[in-house]
């Protein structure tokens, strides 16, 4: 009767130990599953970083090139304010 008892917790100890050997595998492999996209989202921070620190020299802001658009305009004004004059300065003689 001792020996199945003892056979018995003997047993149910080995179910247990099992139980724990797996679950901390489990533990493990989610832990390197964690490590690797916590890996990948560092990357990812590091090229959106430097997309951001490199969009002002690509790329130009709509308002600025609305400006740049208005100079360039009012210098062509100029330009053909200062042909009219000429012209009619011409034909008047």
């Amino acid at each position: 009767m001792v020996g199945l008892l003892l056979s018995f917790l003997g047993c149910c100890f080995g179910f247990a130990k099992m139980l724990v050997a797996q679950f901390q595998n489990a533990m493990e492999e989610r832990h390197a599953n964690q490590q690797r996209v916590n890996e990948k989202v560092e990357d990812l921070e590091r090229m959106v970083n430097k997309m951001n620190s490199s969009m002002p020299l690509v790329y130009v802001l709509r308002d600025d090139y609305i400006r740049g658009q208005t100079v360039l305009e009012a210098k062509m004004d100029a330009v053909h304010k200062t042909l009219s004059d000429l012209y009619k300065i011409e034909s008047a003689k």
